[in-house]
């Protein structure tokens, strides 16, 4: 089997759901690429092209017919954004919906992350395939090394589109009590727009810098996972919307990656984990009560970063769903 996958080198979503994934899977050929040309494609034969969401070159569908290749689209997100959304405008004035679904529509696989999102999909392909994020622990940069300090670190890593989904810690981090530092990863300030509202984000985890606190900047995808070795609590806060309930469960996975307890909205798409497994808020008191409960008992801490840790090995097995990723597009090719 040949396979060639489309993607960015700096999107997290192709990192994972992609890059990671062709690279560990067995196959005949495989190359990563954010190109593709006709003498490639004459000169490889390929069996499977690879997309996550789009290809902004609209020839990708025409080259298909010419070329006789599988294309396989991955969709990790929902393709509507609520009207709040930092990136609601450049979504429509891009046509990206449109063209999500005009891929989805052309294609011969569709996958995606879990049922909830594979109904949504099956409107425009029924060739739909739920393969669940994973990630493969142990491997190159997942290791569980985690950084010791006096102070007990609460982290939460993410981007700008995230502000609202911090404002949610506004009110409970400006009773949290303790010898703790506030981690947050993922800074960039590279114009205005990101120094605006990474300041705001960092006043809400900090009760409006009250909390000491560490800003990590924003790592390439293939170093990312680093960020989350200054931890020991991990804090997942998620605004409960329509786009939201599409969004993938990565967050809980990477925290299970370093045994990290973790502290999460009872939202969708967290909602699958079992309670002794996760901390769920289901109202701002929460937030307050699970942080001092696991600020303050090191054993807790262990305890449930140990039982996330297993719970994610076996329920979300990468070498497993990997498997099931495989073996469509086995099936894909021998019809």
């Amino acid at each position: 089997m040949k396979i060639l996958v489309l993607t960015q080198k700096f999107s997290g979503c192709g990192y994972h759901r992609l890059m990671l994934p062709i690279s560990f899977m067995p196959k005949q050929y495989g190359r990563i690429t954010d190109t593709i040309t006709e003498d490639e494609l004459a000169e490889n034969k390929y069996d499977i092209v690879f997309v996550n969401r789009v290809w902004e070159k609209d020839d990708l569908i025409e080259l298909r017919k010419k070329y006789g290749f599988k294309l396989v689209v991955d969709v990790d997100d929902y393709w509507i954004l609520n009207h709040d959304h930092l990136m609601f405008d450049s979504f429509n004035a891009t046509g990206f919906a449109s063209k999500l679904i005009r891929h989805m529509r052309e294609a011969d696989l569709v996958t995606c992350t879990h049922y909830r999102l594979a109904e949504a999909v099956a409107v425009h392909n029924p060739n739909v395939l739920v393969v669940p994020n994973s990630i493969p622990y142990g491997q190159g940069q997942f290791n569980g090394e985690r950084v010791a300090t006096d102070a007990i670190k609460i982290f939460w890593a993410g981007g700008i589109t995230h502000d609202q989904d911090l404002k949610i810690l506004e009110a409970p981090m400006k009773r949290v009590e303790g010898n703790v530092q506030m981690v947050l990863g993922g800074y960039a300030d590279s114009n205005e727009t990101e120094r605006y509202y990474w300041g705001r984000m960092a006043n809400y985890f900090t009760a409006d810098k009250r909390l000491p606190y560490t800003l990590l900047r924003g790592k390439e995808v293939f170093e990312y996972y680093e960020l989350f070795k200054y931890a020991d609590i991990m804090l997942i806060p998620l605004v409960k919307n329509n786009f939201n309930k599409y969004k993938s469960n990565i967050k809980i996975l990477e925290a299970a990656g370093k045994a990290l307890p973790v502290v999460v909205s009872a939202v969708h798409p967290y909602l699958d984990f079992p309670e002794d497994v996760v901390n769920y808020v289901h109202d701002r008191s929460d937030w307050l009560k699970h942080i001092n409960r696991l600020v303050n008992d090191k054993g807790l801490r262990d305890e449930q970063g140990a039982k996330l840790h297993e719970y994610c090995h076996k329920y979300y097995n990468f070498k497993e769903i990997n498997e099931k990723r495989r073996n469509a597009f086995q099936a894909l090719i021998t019809k």
